[in-house]
């Protein structure tokens, strides 16, 4: 093989590595997101427990008490929910980060073989367009999650307000 040979070579191969190399900062990326995301439906596990061992201790308590329990499990109950949604479009954006890799590494393969072995272009240019259109996949994935990123803060939100607004209620009706 001459010099020109591998300079054909590498210059081929630059596009599908440069995308492979985004494609590995963004797994990264999604991987830390989900780790954070496994750890919040953790906690409210924790909470959803909590709640339940004080309504269970709260039995002969106030109703009104008995209530705000009830309340804040059905609360952490949809968050789990929603939170659990979002883990698994961000798994499923790293799947398919995973493959758009798997399929550009193996173009690359191709296209180093295509110096020796012409044909292999026609096996390259396939497996560079799927792992494009699985890219493609992954982000409209993670963008389906960033939708809804902040619905559970927003319904956490309006829930203690909820419980703010009726205590301070309270407060004032006892003055």
């Amino acid at each position: 093989m001459t010099p020109p040979d591998w300079i054909k070579i590498i210059s081929v191969s630059v596009v599908p590595v440069v995308i492979i190399s985004a494609c590995g900062l963004l797994c990264l990326a999604f991987y830390n997101r989900l780790a954070a995301i496994v750890s919040r439906l953790r906690a409210f596990q924790r909470e959803r427990l909590h709640e339940q061992e004080k309504m269970d201790r709260a039995e002969a308590a106030e109703l009104a008490e008995m209530e705000l329990r009830r309340s804040m499990l059905e609360l952490l109950q949809v968050q789990t929910q929603r939170v659990t949604r979002r883990a698994k479009l961000i798994r499923l954006t790293l799947l398919f980060l995973l493959l758009a890799i798997s399929f550009l590494i193996a173009c690359c393969m191709m296209l180093g073989v295509s110096v020796v072995l012409p044909a292999a272009v026609y096996v390259a240019v396939p497996l560079f367009t799927l792992g494009l259109c699985s890219m493609l996949t992954a982000m409209i994935c993670a963008m389906l999650e960033l939708r809804g990123a902040l619905a559970p803060a927003e319904l956490e939100s309006s829930f203690v307000t909820q419980i703010v607004r009726n205590e301070f209620s309270h407060a004032v009706d006892g003055i």
